[in-house]
């Protein structure tokens, strides 16, 4: 296959269509199109019917929308599609690849799926361990390749609903876990006796003491014996709603990191707003600031497609 001077990133998550044609050399974004028709949706609707199969269904409408980008298309292009696209509710399962996978993304398993009436598809496989799964990160992690590369062992914290720790060593990806951080905050926070005890708020430094607290409760694996603190506090000392939200949020993060309490390699944070704020302001509170590096928000916004073109590189030599 030859690298094509233009291709398609297409970003499908659970809940989130997004297609970008983009420049391979410069990965400059070219034209954009997003909708609201995420995988577990879209997979509804391909079971609603009988007429096309999976990859059928879910092909038809990626052409229908590769119609929409402000562009004129080229068949000679490629779409490029990591992440649930390639899950079993997506357009056609492929394998998670076995860890650990190098750098340049070799390691992945690819189908090239050919067509007559759009470009050509490259659909990309997740990653496993013997306990753990992931469709997406993997890609995100290749795209930070350059910078991680300049050291020689180190985690990468992706933060977000399904929290990412990816270790890597020698330019090789080799274990990761998942923390279900941001689904179990959003599930306490709405779902249990405590969400009446918590007002979501914009973050202020004022609240850095009462967030620390609950870090360090969490490191101290103390999670379970304090959650039920928050009702307490808002009953018998008068704390806040606000206050109480940014403590069960540090408890979760303290939890989340307490592993990384004796790590000696360098910690990489993969995070943009709050979640920035709040993960470096956790990390600083038992690390070394020299063992922590925080990536810049342009380096993030580019992961994705940089990956993407790194696979592309990758099989097309």
């Amino acid at each position: 296959m030859k690298l094509p001077e233009k291709f398609i990133s297409c970003d499908w998550g659970t809940t989130n269509f997004r297609l970008r044609l983009i420049d391979t050399e410069s990965l400059k974004i070219l034209s954009e199109h997003t909708t609201d028709m995420g995988i577990k949706k879209c997979f509804q609707d391909f079971k609603a019917q009988s007429k096309l199969t999976q990859e059928q269904f879910f092909a038809e409408y990626l052409k229908n929308q590769i119609k929409k980008l402000d562009s004129t298309i080229s068949n000679d292009y490629c779409i490029v599609a990591s992440g649930m696209l390639s899950s079993s509710i997506g357009m056609h399962e492929l394998n998670y690849a076995n860890m650990p996978i190098a750098f340049n993304g070799k390691d992945l398993i690819s189908k090239y799926i050919p067509f007559d009436d759009m470009p050509d598809l490259l659909l990309v496989s997740g990653a496993k361990t013997d306990s753990d799964v992931m469709r997406g990160e993997e890609v995100q992690a290749i795209g930070l390749i350059n910078e991680l590369s300049k050291y020689e062992k180190g985690t990468l914290l992706l933060p977000g609903t399904h929290c990412k720790h990816i270790t890597f060593e020698a330019d090789v990806f080799n274990d990761f876990n998942t923390y279900m951080t941001g689904e179990l905050f959003e599930t306490i926070s709405n779902h249990t006796i405590l969400s009446a005890s918590l007002t979501k708020a914009s973050w202020d430094p004022t609240f850095d003491t009462i967030f620390l607290e609950g870090v360090k409760k969490g490191l101290a694996n103390k999670q379970m014996q304090s959650l039920f603190s928050i009702r307490a506090n808002t009953l018998i000392k008068d704390v806040s709603g606000e206050q109480n939200f940014y403590f069960l949020s540090g408890l979760m993060i303290g939890g989340e990191l307490a592993s990384l309490q004796n790590q000696t390699g360098t910690i990489f944070l993969a995070a943009s707003g709050i979640y920035s704020i709040l993960y470096k302001l956790a990390l600083e509170s038992f690390l070394p600031t020299e063992q922590i590096v925080c990536f810049e928000e342009q380096i993030l916004e580019k992961a994705l497609l940089t990956g993407q073109q790194q696979i592309l590189r990758t099989y097309a030599e």
